[in-house]
């Protein structure tokens, strides 16, 4: 394993943040010795917008064609570029309606991307996004219980400038949010208190869309090194929702025999390992 941070005079997306990326990641699959060249990729979350809708059931043929339509007018780039993964949650009973969890991202983004694989020697294996990502981890570190597989669950991801919210059963998507507060806005404490009305909008949301499945656990998806005041906050609020909380530190869940030699820093939580390893075992998991 291996991680690089963006030099903060580059900005992401630009041209020069393209070059960095390529050269970066062709030093680093050298100087780590990784196995083969193919890759499994997310879509950072920055790069990704996510939405629920409800449309019509009757839409259940271009079910695509009627999400993209409903997201259209807030999508922050033409809605005739987006490339869109979607997933049916539920039907709302006896309103002929269904609710669908919407990805789109802009085609030109996902392009800049594909470019920085190829120019860097790597043949992608398969791309897809960050909620199928950590669905994935939870799936295979911290839900493997057979009451798991029935039972909602709330995971927080906190990054350096955004908190991935994800509610899901075992590996099936029920909810996403990016809450544009990461880590590096947490020393103002109105900051931390906004980050935590956002997630409890989620949780009042995801229950009154889907009456009669309350969450039944919060996983805060972090390291040894969390924020100690970002925990007692998320702790106060699983208390507030009456329901069981715990740190899932994936480095914790993984055998390492040598870290310094392998590239992982345990202290270091601002590194998002869960999503990288959700990627890494793209496929182990099946949707129930």
């Amino acid at each position: 394993a291996d991680y690089e941070v963006k030099p903060d005079n580059i900005k992401s997306g630009s041209a020069e943040w393209q070059r960095w990326a390529i050269d970066t990641a062709k030093e680093m699959v050298s100087r780590k010795s990784f196995k083969g060249k193919e890759v499994i990729a997310a879509m950072p979350a920055d790069d990704t917008f996510v939405d629920q809708v409800r449309v019509p059931g009757s839409a259940d043929k271009n079910l695509e064609k009627a999400a993209l339509s409903s997201v259209a007018p807030r999508l922050p780039f033409d809605a005739a570029q987006a490339v869109v993964q979607y997933v049916v949650i539920g039907s709302p009973a006896g309103n002929g309606e269904v609710d669908v969890l919407v990805m789109a991202t802009d085609r030109k983004i996902v392009d800049r991307h594909l470019a920085i694989y190829e120019n860097a020697g790597l043949m992608l294996k398969s791309m897809g996004v960050w909620p199928s990502a950590i669905a994935n981890c939870y799936a295979s570190f911290f839900g493997r219980r057979k009451e798991d597989l029935d039972s909602p669950v709330m995971l927080v991801d906190v990054g350096p400038t955004q908190t991935n919210v994800l509610i899901c059963k075992h590996v099936n998507l029920l909810l996403a949010r990016v809450i544009p507060t990461g880590f590096t806005q947490l020393d103002d404490e109105k900051n931390t208190a906004g980050l935590m009305e956002e997630m409890d909008a989620c949780c009042r949301y995801y229950e009154s869309a889907q009456p009669g499945n309350r969450i039944q656990r919060l996983i805060f998806l972090s390291g040894r090194s969390v924020n100690k005041t970002v925990c007692e906050k998320v702790a106060q609020l699983a208390q507030k929702m009456q329901i069981p909380a715990q740190i899932g530190d994936v480095l914790a869940a993984v055998e390492i025999d040598d870290a310094e030699k392998i590239g992982i820093d345990r202290r270091e939580f601002q590194v998002d390992w869960a999503t990288a390893f959700g990627l890494s075992l793209t496929g182990l998991n099946k949707p129930v």
